[in-house]
């Protein structure tokens, strides 16, 4: 009775971690086509890009101004 229970709970898990895979492939999928599709109006560095690369510069050159201080 033990090992039929232990069977069961094994079966279980395998099928929701195949149906969970399945499902996040079929939105991956999904989400592809639909940006593919929307590649068109969108420009090609979106300003969230912009602000990380500003970031980036403002954050380098205070760590230059830094060495600099420090030396």
């Amino acid at each position: 009775m033990l090992k039929y229970l232990i069977l069961f709970i094994f079966v279980f898990l395998v099928t929701r971690a195949v149906v969970r895979m399945l499902w996040k492939g079929f939105l991956f999928i999904r989400k592809v086509r639909a940006s593919s599709s929307d590649k068109s109006s969108q420009p090609p560095f979106p300003s969230g890009r912009q602000i990380e690369e500003a970031d980036y510069e403002v954050i380098e050159s205070r760590l230059q101004n830094k060495e600099q201080d420090g030396e």
